[in-house]
């Protein structure tokens, strides 16, 4: 069984991808487990086959506790840790061969307190498990989005312990020459810098140079793949990457 956790901050895309990639993997006969562990959220685009609303109900704590979207937030997911285990046993129990965990939109109230890495490790326990981090397009098509999106995705690396994709989600919204130097910024340090040379001036450009040698030093994570979920478009691509990831050659979990 493989997890893959999908991340991203909110309008990324999170949902929908999970979505399109759950209707692909099944196309493609593969057996799959989709998982919602958003609380707050009202339709998602799927049917869900573990929910973790069956074990809080988000609503309630923001009545009850008189609570504002984002404490109720907080305080259903830190609630809901106590029933990881039985969220784990779901899964397992569907007996699939993937699993997508679809994360809850408000990235930084999941990642950045205890109960987010928490209740990731606890439902991947000891199996081969891999973050889908997606980059918003309406964010990473200029160099400076592009920049910070990556630094807050080798922040959600170190959070969560996991090899990650960088996903460039929603690339339906972007040019071909768009995604092209998206692409490009991802593999090649040299030609971001020269786009962030060539978009910004004095301290900000001071500051971008000293985030790019950062996140080159730390090796700059994987290229970013553009997917979309309304086209279902670049699936192939990101499949063979997790095959790699998950099986083959990084040897992750020997």
């Amino acid at each position: 069984m493989f997890f893959m956790f999908v991340v991203g901050t909110a309008g990324a895309g999170k949902s929908l991808l999970s979505a399109a990639l759950e209707d692909w993997l099944v196309s493609s006969e593969i057996s799959v487990a989709i998982v919602n562990l958003d609380p707050g959220v009202e339709s998602p685009p799927y049917t869900s086959d573990v929910d973790i609303r069956e074990y809080v109900d988000y609503g309630d704590i923001m009545q009850q506790f008189g609570l504002g979207p984002n404490g109720a937030l907080v305080a259903s997911l830190d609630m809901a840790v106590s029933s990881a285990n039985d969220l784990r046993e779901e899964i397992v129990d569907l007996g699939r061969d993937y699993v997508i965990v679809d994360c809850p939109g408000q990235m930084e109230l999941f990642a950045y307190r205890n109960s987010g890495p928490l209740m990731v490790s606890s439902l991947a326990d000891n199996d081969p498990a891999l973050s889908l981090y997606l980059l918003d397009s309406n964010i990473a098509r200029q160099p400076d989005g592009y920049l910070a999106s990556m630094l807050l995705g080798m922040s959600l690396n170190i959070r969560f312990g996991l090899p990650q994709l960088n996903l460039l989600s929603k690339a339906d919204i972007l040019s071909d020459v768009e995604i092209a130097d998206i692409v490009e910024w991802s593999t090649d340090p040299y030609r971001l810098e020269e786009a962030l040379n060539a978009s910004s001036s004095g301290l900000a450009r001071e500051f971008s140079a000293s985030v790019l040698r950062m996140l080159d030093d730390m090796g700059g994570g994987p290229s970013a793949i553009p997917v979309s979920g309304k086209q279902v478009t670049g699936f192939e691509t990101l499949y063979g990457e997790f095959q790699r990831m998950l099986l083959g050659g990084d040897n992750l979990y020997e």
